[in-house]
């Protein structure tokens, strides 16, 4: 009874867990919304990804293990980076084709037709691998959590989330992200009542307790 009474309210799990779900939700919308929108959907993404970061901040200083937030920024760091490079070098190679177009003899075509089909193929794996890397932060990330806190969902659901980013090119891998998505949820609504507390070690509080009088 004691156990269970000390794991609640804890302030700092409290605005975690809202900060996550309300995270994860804007994300999920933003990412929809950009299909649909122009800027709009990255703007609610942007808030999304604000909102996770203070929700694992506060995870992280509860706990005095900073892994989840700094996992989930290498997160964004790595996909910024790469996504940055991939952009770069598409358009390093853009410009031979488009150069040959506008000044190449009429038998050049089938060499540019030969050099998009290559240029799709790098695209596409340019942007997976971007993709991937980051996703495998936030999975470190919220495996993180789950060690930390001990519910279980975390672990779950982070698995799911990078396996259906792994198979996204076929129907199973949507589903996997969409149910890796909602177990992540139900992870953070569980953060103030299931997650462990924090262990204080009495005999180091004691030490620095006589060490001050």
């Amino acid at each position: 009874y004691l156990n269970n009474m000390y794991k609640q309210n804890i302030p700092e799990l409290e605005s975690a867990r809202t900060y996550g779900i309300l995270g994860i939700i804007l994300q999920f919308v933003g990412t929809g919304a950009n299909i649909l929108t122009n800027g709009l959907g990255f703007i609610i993404s942007i808030i999304g990804l604000i909102l996770l970061f203070l929700s694992l901040k506060s995870i992280s200083n509860y706990y005095g293990n900073q892994k989840p937030f700094k996992y989930m920024l290498y997160s964004l760091i790595s996909g910024i980076v790469l996504g940055t490079i991939s952009a770069i070098v598409i358009i390093l190679l853009l410009l031979p084709v488009a150069f040959t177009t506008t000044t190449g003899p009429p038998n050049a075509i089938s060499r540019i037709s030969v050099s998009a089909i290559g240029m799709i193929f790098l695209t596409l794996f340019l942007v997976v691998m971007a993709v991937l890397v980051s996703v495998i932060f936030e999975y470190l990330a919220y495996n993180s959590v789950y060690e930390l806190t001990g519910i279980d969902d975390f672990h779950t659901g982070a698995l799911l989330l990078l396996i259906g980013v792994i198979f996204t090119v076929i129907l199973v891998g949507i589903i996997l992200i969409l149910i890796g998505i909602i177990l992540l949820i139900i992870s953070f609504n569980k953060l103030p009542t299931e997650a462990k507390p924090v262990v204080i070690d009495q005999d180091a509080a004691q030490n620095q307790g006589d060490g001050m009088i």
